[in-house]
């Protein structure tokens, strides 16, 4: 095929324009496949802890905890004397806030473990509205998640200089484990239900289902298709113009 003859006569913008619209388009596409790929994993690996969980016991304390991640457990420990973080920038349900984080010794092995509580709103000082915790045994169910992964973030470092209030921009294991001077599991535990009546538990293991992100990859794949004809067109539409 003569390429040159093909594109003769037409106005090479609308074309290149398309072309532009037709490469981002086809990004977006295969990032919202791959997310969709990661969700079904995900997925797979929630219901593979499930089936472990009722093979094993869910509120068996003495397993080690990084074998269950991606997975929902019973913690049972107490907390520690003033290991009490707020972490910055959470919204639920529109409204803006903190999440608590805190440290649970486990009763039957002794280790240390990083839990999210859940969501406190601000004040109007927008300070965290403090909560304090008893060092009385507790028995929490939890989501095992690991400490790999950390949020977009512009702060250097996870503390917040200056604050009154421990406020964290993320959740660091190494910052938390010299702050609290414990050796922490390379864990966070999510707290799923509400026990203790201060804070709003609120983590999703999956926000979008994998069949939404395909359905946005296929979205954006027929823009590049439709993007591709009207550039098409449009270029044959200014040459006749001339």
């Amino acid at each position: 095929m003569n390429l040159g003859a093909l594109f003769k006569g037409r106005s090479k913008t609308p074309i290149l324009a398309a072309l532009i619209v037709m490469l981002l388009c086809c990004s977006l596409s295969y990032w919202q496949w791959q997310r969709a790929v990661k969700k079904h994993e995900l997925n797979q690996d929630i219901e593979k802890q499930q089936q472990l969980n009722l093979g094993h016991g869910v509120n068996d304390n003495k397993r080690d905890l990084t074998e269950k991640i991606n997975g929902e457990v019973q913690l049972t420990g107490h907390f520690i004397d003033g290991a009490i973080w707020y972490l910055d920038n959470q919204v639920v349900k529109g409204r803006v806030g903190f999440d608590v984080i805190s440290i649970l010794k486990m009763r039957d092995t002794g280790e240390y473990v990083v839990v999210n509580l859940g969501f406190v709103p601000q004040q109007a000082s927008r300070m965290p509205t403090p909560i304090s915790l008893s060092e009385a045994q507790v028995s929490i169910p939890a989501y095992i998640k690991t400490s790999s992964s950390k949020r977009f973030t512009l702060a250097d470092s996870a503390a917040e200089s200056g604050s009154t209030q421990s406020i964290i921009q993320y959740i660091d294991i190494d910052y938390l484990s010299k702050a609290s001077n414990h050796a922490l599991l390379p864990i966070i535990a999510y707290m799923t239900q509400d026990i203790l009546g201060s804070t709003k538990p609120h983590y999703q293991p999956v926000v979008m289902s994998p069949q939404k992100h395909e359905a946005y990859a296929v979205q954006w794949l027929l823009i590049a298709i439709a993007a591709a004809v009207i550039g098409w067109k449009l270029s044959k539409k200014e040459n006749k113009n001339v």
